[in-house]
């Protein structure tokens, strides 16, 4: 649990600083995605190596797969719904509609099914789903429901992510190293020619903080540990501690950004956290 909790904690602040990135540093979806894979790759080079046999009998299939659900394709999905949704709705959204997806998709593929706790727990994630985005659907934030809809696709991805990460057993180090080397061979062609130099001209003290903190920190160290979680509690189970991102994510973007955060994104933020607490520690999972 502690895992899937540190990895959270990582990813609770992933909106805020893209947020920041795209709204006033001059700084574009794919350049955030080139920051990721270029450092993370190079830093997960060894355990590429390392874990080459396992890989092997995953399969390439299943890691194109694997890449498309939770490696570059995701990134660009959730960081280019932040270019019309607020930080509020980029760190709520994405990660309270993992768990939902997570636990629909491993009732046919892992046979995991919910007790009637669990659904419940999960129905309150969802209706604070809705809570959340819902300045966006009623025109309170003009053209934020463009962003959120590409949010509920991001949380979808990576909750498909999550469930075939357990039912095809793939190892979580060699998972992580072999999704980035893919996403970054899948990035960096298409990022040198349009955007390298553009962003080379740029001053460091703009692009190294978001290096360190989209290579190292959110591409190497919050993606291993949430693939370990997954080994060790299960898909159902580590895709609802993510719920714990919606927390971090508010509080820094009414601190750092000055977002502000409405009586429905509050109540939303409640019933998906109380959501999590009971579906980890008070409900479980049949197996059907």
């Amino acid at each position: 649990m502690i895992l899937g909790l540190g990895s959270s904690v990582i990813w609770g602040g992933h909106a805020v600083v893209a947020r920041a990135a795209l709204a006033g540093q001059g700084l574009v979806p794919l350049d955030l995605a080139a920051f990721r894979y270029s450092i993370a790759a190079v830093v997960l080079l060894p355990l590429l190596w390392r874990g080459r046999q396992a890989l092997a009998r995953v399969g390439a299939w299943r890691m194109l797969v694997l890449t498309a659900l939770g490696g570059a394709p995701n990134l660009l999905l959730f960081v280019g719904a932040l270019v019309y949704a607020p930080a509020t709705h980029g760190g709520t959204i994405a990660p309270m509609t993992v768990p939902v997806v997570g636990a629909l998709l491993a009732v046919p593929l892992l046979r995991e099914v919910p007790t009637p706790g669990r659904w419940a727990a999960l129905a309150a994630m969802a209706a604070g789903v809705l809570l959340i985005g819902w300045d966006g659907i009623a025109g309170v934030a003009a053209g934020a429901w463009r962003g959120d809809l590409m949010l509920l696709g991001a949380g979808a991805s990576w909750g498909a992510f999550t469930v075939l990460l357990r039912r095809w057993q793939v190892p979580a180090m060699a998972s992580t190293a072999a999704v980035t080397a893919i996403s970054a061979l899948l990035v960096l062609p298409f990022w040198l020619p349009w955007r390298g130099a553009a962003v080379m001209a740029m001053p460091a003290g703009v692009v190294l903080p978001h290096l360190i903190a989209q290579g190292l920190f959110l591409g190497a160290a919050a993606m291993f540990l949430y693939a370990r979680a997954v080994e060790l509690l299960g898909a159902t189970r580590a895709s609802t501690l993510s719920v714990i991102v919606p927390v971090v994510a508010l509080i820094l973007a009414a601190f750092v950004l000055m977002e502000p955060i409405g009586a429905l994104q509050l109540l939303g933020a409640a019933l998906a956290v109380g959501g999590m607490a009971a579906a980890v520690l008070f409900t479980g999972r049949r197996q059907g």
